[in-house]
């Protein structure tokens, strides 16, 4: 039995992405730093546990790699962070804002991907998987403001372009993916099960590059 590790999975889109691994029977792992909703434990039982973890606690990340030890773990999503609310002009911009925005979705997911390494390798699929965003591109997105979230995203994009080539030799799939604008209300659905139908055709040359929930390449 496959075993993923979802973080954001109190979140509508993890959460959903959650509900359609657990169907496949995949033993899944929800991590959040609040409570997940209880009807994916209610409904899977065992085939789900829920743990917590604060990409703002750097802690919380030792803790998680602590209790999973060296069990092995076929796909990391990691989809947990500071999401798009960052509207600032550039005069009203602070380090006390542009710090969590930065630590929380660029060091964050490095940091634990860097500290389940060992468990990814024990794995069969070796899959890495972030979420990041459209208006990370710096040569197709123009969008106004923005600037602390999309500086975090454009360098969570780099960081996965080197891990593709420092994980590249024991066959880890690094990828960089965009549900944007599909993430709320009846579309979160088709999102995950984009997502989860891209991640399933993946393939090494799709390593360390960004692409939408369907498939599609984001230009860097």
């Amino acid at each position: 039995m496959p075993t993923i590790l979802i973080t954001g999975a109190d979140r509508a889109f993890s959460l959903a992405l959650a509900h359609r691994y657990a169907t496949l029977g995949w033993q899944v792992i929800a991590a959040g730093s609040t409570t997940i909703d209880a009807h994916l434990k209610e409904r899977f039982g065992d085939l789900v546990e829920c743990v917590q973890y604060d990409p703002l606690d750097e802690s919380s990340a030792e803790r998680l790699a602590e209790w999973l030890g060296g069990r092995a773990i076929d796909m990391l999503f990691l989809d947990e962070g500071i999401p798009d609310t960052d509207d600032r002009p550039p005069e009203a911009i602070g380090a006390e804002h542009w710090r969590p925005i930065m630590l929380a979705n660029t060091f964050a997911p490095l940091h634990l991907a860097g500290l389940l390494e060992t468990n990814l390798r024990n794995g069969g699929h070796k899959i890495l998987a972030a979420i990041s965003s459209h208006k990370a591109s710096i040569g197709d997105y123009d969008g106004a403001h923005g600037f602390a979230y999309r500086a975090s995203k454009a360098a969570l994009n780099q960081m996965w372009r080197n891990l593709s080539v420092e994980w590249r030799p024991w066959g880890c799939i690094c990828l960089l993916l965009s549900p944007d604008g599909v993430v709320d209300g009846a579309d979160t659905d088709s999102a995950a099960a984009g997502v989860q139908s891209f991640i399933e055709t993946a393939k090494s040359g799709h390593s360390g590059t960004h692409h939408t929930y369907d498939g599609r390449q984001i230009s860097w």
